[in-house]
């Protein structure tokens, strides 16, 4: 009992330790810090939505086999069937007349047989072809959305990044400022009790520090939710690592260059839409091929156990073990003349089905060259922002500067060195907002082209 007791304990322990090890091999160890090529490569193994269109393209590729098999190869089936007999078997029985005197026959079925039986389409009309059309359309379209999933997956976590990282920026700005606020309303409270500042100095900079710290819980949620919005883009429920590397900066005269050079024509989303309808249309001709006569070449080869027939015994019908063959080869002729309207149905839905692939890839011929000129157009003006606010952000520093030695100097206020250093704070958010919307409309540009604009 001790042993057994022992035995169940020791099991526990070991299935317990095995559970903490799993999780602690799922989750990411947050001592060390995330990189972009990091987060890319556990995105591709993680990722579900990566791993579902490779799911789609093998699915159409045993699409094509399907339809290879179904409409040109042979198709050969074996079957074998032993009868009980005894009590288990009564055969059907004939009655042959001669000369009035009626003798009835028990049919002779043999109990032991195998079969192989074969058949081939010749003509089905035209089935076949259409559907070996449409999978290969399909899986075309398949493999173009699996190489552009690829793609997608590794641009997505790469915004995904840049976002956490200028909202990171953004939420150590925030907490600077608030910090930053704070001690200018430590300063007015006391040159108030010495008499160099007003009640309304006072309120001022409490009402600024009121709104800087509203911005600061803004700022700290929009990093959490950057930070679960890039490990759901690596396909992880969470992670707290902390981000290695810095914003990347922006070439624009590059930036310029690739966003002229860029085109639309090799949109993965547009060749996808237009093998789907392509697709949809061959299957909507298969479904109408119910129209011809279906015509094929059959054959039977069996093999039985042949019997011997004893008129008059009580049974007459038993097994020699003499195994002997029998074979044929013809042809097949059939054609639904009627059913109930099942095949019309079905070909007037695959017709509806193909006219909704065609609206869809009408729709993605008037909405691609829209998204390529939104996200081209966004590109070169979140440029021209980011270069004005780079001359902005000098140009605050240096007004806060010469503000704060203005103050020291007791030539100008602390009124006057606040606004200075909030408009610093304001010129460096809106450098890193700008940066990051170049970088969002670089990527969504590669989106619409379907191509990696290289650019680090």
């Amino acid at each position: 009992m001790r042993q057994t007791l022992g035995l169940v304990l020791s099991l526990l322990a070991f299935a317990a330790y095995s559970e903490v090890r799993a999780q602690a091999v799922a989750i990411p160890d947050s001592s060390t810090g995330l990189t972009l090529e990091t987060a890319q490569k556990e995105a591709l193994e993680n990722s579900p939505l990566y791993r579902k269109a490779q799911d789609a393209e093998r699915e159409a590729g045993w699409g094509q086999l399907e339809a290879v098999s179904d409409g040109f190869v042979p198709h050969i089936s074996a079957k074998g069937e032993d009868f009980f007999g005894g009590d288990f078997t009564k055969y059907p029985t004939e009655e042959v007349n001669f000369g009035g005197s009626p003798v009835t026959f028990p049919e002779n079925y043999p109990e032991t047989t195998l079969s192989l039986d074969a058949s081939f389409d010749l003509f089905d009309g035209f089935r076949n072809i259409h559907k070996l059309d449409a999978a290969n359309n399909s899986h075309e379209a398949a493999r173009i959305q699996s190489d552009f999933a690829l793609l997608q997956l590794q641009e997505t976590v790469r915004l995904k990044f840049y976002e956490s990282q200028a909202s990171q920026l953004l939420s150590d700005m925030a907490d600077q400022n608030v910090k930053t606020l704070q001690d200018h309303l430590r300063i007015v409270q006391d040159q108030l009790d010495n008499g160099q500042a007003t009640k309304y100095d006072v309120l001022q900079v409490q009402v600024e520090l009121s709104e800087a710290q509203s911005d600061q819980i803004t700022a700290h949620d929009n990093l959490a939710l950057a930070r679960e919005s890039l490990a759901l883009a690596m396909g992880l429920k969470s992670d707290i690592r902390p981000l290695s590397g810095e914003l990347p900066g922006l070439d624009e005269a590059a930036l310029l260059k690739i966003a002229s050079e860029a085109d639309f024509k090799d949109s993965p989303d547009l060749k996808t839409k237009e093998l789907q309808a392509l697709a949809a249309g061959d299957q909507s001709a298969a479904a109408h091929s119910f129209w011809f006569p279906k015509v094929s070449l059959i054959g039977e080869y069996q093999l039985y156990d042949a019997q011997s027939v004893i008129l008059g015994a009580s049974q007459p019908i038993s097994n020699t073990g003499n195994y002997q063959n029998s074979y044929f080869i013809g042809a097949s002729a059939t054609w639904d003349l009627l059913d109930g309207g099942l095949s019309v149905a079905k070909a007037n839905e695959a017709d509806a089905k193909a006219k909704q692939a065609k609206d869809d890839y009408d729709a993605a011929q008037l909405q691609t060259p829209y998204d390529f000129d939104l996200w081209k157009r966004r590109l070169v003006s979140s440029l021209a922002l980011y270069k004005a606010k780079l001359t902005n952000v000098d140009t605050a520093k240096e007004n806060a500067r010469l503000a704060t030695l203005g103050f020291k100097a007791g030539t100008r206020t602390t009124n006057d060195v606040l606004t200075a250093e909030f408009d610093e704070y304001r010129a460096s958010a809106g450098l890193v907002e700008s940066q990051l919307n170049a970088l969002e409309a670089l990527i969504n540009l590669e989106f619409v082209t379907g191509k990696r604009l290289t650019h680090d």
